[in-house]
């Protein structure tokens, strides 16, 4: 799992290094300043002193306390929360990485990329969106949808309310469904000029995120 977490945060543009033990997590906190600390709270063996989570819990309130990061801790489902000495959002295992990656954006926003980095230009005057010699036109509802995607870069917004924002219909009904086909469209549109359409993600039961 350890692996797992570290390799989906480095995709998506975080730093991020691993400790195997509580032990292991001290040294490297005593010697870094991280925005945020994922923590399991079950299942980590004991380092060469016998930490606890017991002990690092306390060890983060003494050590951590003026400028504390951003917490996350990974809990398996339907057993006791502990007294956390350093609040942050609690996660049930097991969970979708995504889930890990909603909290983190909420806790410390999304890694600082541009969309420019891929080289990527949308042209509102002509509605045509450019990716070094390659480009592909879009609609005007395609263009407007896209411009306000990457206006809220990092951000999940719902059907309803680009329904509302982009399409500037007061009834959200159908939402879903007319979204759902111009963000396919939008997809089809960047794979065309960038080779992927990665950059427009689904947030399962949510919405829809642009990012870079």
């Amino acid at each position: 799992m350890r692996a797992n977490v570290s390799d989906y945060l480095r995709q998506r543009g975080y730093d991020s290094a691993t400790a195997g033990s509580y032990d292991e997590a001290m040294e490297q906190l005593s010697g870094r300043r991280f925005d945020a600390v994922v923590v399991d709270i079950q299942g980590l063996p004991r380092g060469e002193s016998g930490a606890t989570f017991a002990q690092f819990n306390q060890w983060l309130a003494l050590t951590l306390h003026r400028q504390p990061p951003a917490m996350i801790y990974l809990l398996h489902k339907g057993a006791r929360r502990p007294h956390l000495r350093i609040e942050g959002a609690v996660i049930k295992k097991p969970f979708p990485l995504e889930a890990l990656g909603e909290a983190l954006r909420e806790s410390v926003g999304v890694p600082g990329r541009d969309h420019r980095e891929r080289g990527l230009d949308l042209d509102l005057a002509s509605n045509t969106l450019r990716c070094g010699e390659r480009q592909v036109h879009l609609t005007n509802i395609e263009a407007t949808l896209l411009a306000y995607l990457m206006e809220h870069e990092g951000q999940t917004l719902h059907p309803r309310e680009l329904l509302v924002d982009v399409w500037q219909y007061r009834d959200a009904t159908g939402a879903n469904t007319l979204v759902r086909a111009h963000v396919s469209n939008l997809r089809r549109k960047l794979r065309e000029v960038l080779g992927s359409s990665d950059a427009i993600q689904t947030v399962r039961g949510k919405g829809y995120r642009f990012i870079a």
